[in-house]
């Protein structure tokens, strides 16, 4: 507890003057004796005995009172946690080939349907793999010739996850193919737009595709020269069947050489390491997740702790206190310890 006005303590000064005052005052209203031998075996009365009371619940309801003047307040230290969220946007590649079987488990799903269960699960978490990104505003955009804001940057999380679980492969044959250079200039121009939110730590695109761009306006390069001058990070993740290594014999033995990237996949590849992100092939839900999970890791929102003292006034207690110490000086000087005149 502390006090706003502790100069009013010094009015403690008054309570010795006070008891100095009360003992003087019951010397001059003695009666004189000339002897009290003979009383000297007297017992006194209980009310005798009581009369401490009168002057004490004074002297408490003194200091009462001059505790309220000193307008106390308790004061309780707590800890807040400030969080900078990021700015995300998802790109979905939603063209026909999506519709292509990949690893889930023990079982086989479209490529769609894997990719939107770990999208899901890198939104909102599943307390295993990933714990969600409940701070950041996230938005989501599909791709197929046309690119599409499907939900805008937002913090509303459960809603996106339902929009999330409704997005479909695109099968009208006037509108298949892969323009995720449209889609990334569109992202990166709704990020830009959050220039003036101070709160956003970063800004991230992440490019989820299974194809090369063979439409659009914009080309991928290009759309990443504007996300890196607008300081935005492309994370691209290309979807494709497990590679095979190449065999090949040669006098010293057998060698298996890695397949050389495709030039969809070193397009994919410029982009990130353009402005800052990275690179990642995924096969199956395993490989999908750990690339979302690295994802995760590399893209932290930005805890910070904050301390404040919280002040609550307390001088109800101590002129409550008051009032009850001379209720009760009143109470005892009417009734029992009551003085004849």
């Amino acid at each position: 507890m502390t006090f706003e006005t502790p100069y009013a303590f010094f009015l403690l000064v008054l309570i010795p003057i006070l008891a100095l005052y009360q003992w003087r005052s019951r010397r001059r209203h003695a009666i004189t004796f000339s002897s009290i031998e003979n009383m000297s075996h007297a017992k006194k009365s209980w009310r005798i005995h009581l009369l401490f009371l009168l002057p004490l619940t004074l002297h408490l309801a003194l200091i009462s009172i001059i505790f309220t003047l000193a307008d106390p307040l308790t004061e309780v230290t707590k800890q807040r946690q400030d969080r900078q969220g990021i700015a995300i946007q998802v790109l979905i590649d939603v063209s026909s080939s999506m519709d292509i079987n990949m690893k889930y488990g023990e079982e086989r799903l479209t490529r769609m349907d894997v990719a939107k269960v770990v999208v899901e699960k890198f939104i909102a978490g599943d307390d295993k793999e990933l714990k969600g990104r409940p701070d950041d505003l996230i938005g989501l955009i599909t791709f197929a010739r046309y690119a599409d804001t499907i939900a805008p940057l937002s913090l509303a999380h459960d809603a996106l996850v339902s929009i999330v679980q409704d997005v479909t492969i695109n099968n009208r044959p006037n509108e298949d193919g892969t323009a995720y250079g449209d889609a990334t200039a569109l992202a990166a121009a709704q990020l830009d737009l959050l220039e003036g939110d101070q709160k956003i730590k970063s800004k991230i695109i992440i490019l989820l595709t299974d194809g090369e761009n063979n439409c659009g306006n914009h080309l991928p390069l290009q759309a990443a020269s504007l996300a890196k001058e607008w300081g935005i990070k492309i994370y691209t993740i290309s979807i494709q069947n497990k590679p095979v290594p190449e065999r090949k014999k040669t006098d010293k033995g057998t060698f298996f050489i890695p397949p050389s990237p495709s030039a969809g996949d070193q397009v994919l590849e410029k982009m990130a390491k353009a402005t800052g992100g990275v690179f990642r092939l995924a096969h199956d839900y395993d490989s999908l997740t750990e690339v979302y999970k690295e994802i995760n890791k590399l893209e932290k929102s930005k805890l910070k702790a904050v301390s404040y003292t919280d002040k609550s006034p307390a001088f109800k207690f101590f002129a409550l206190l008051c009032i009850f110490f001379l209720f009760i000086h009143s109470l005892l000087k009417s009734t029992i310890l009551r003085v004849s005149p």
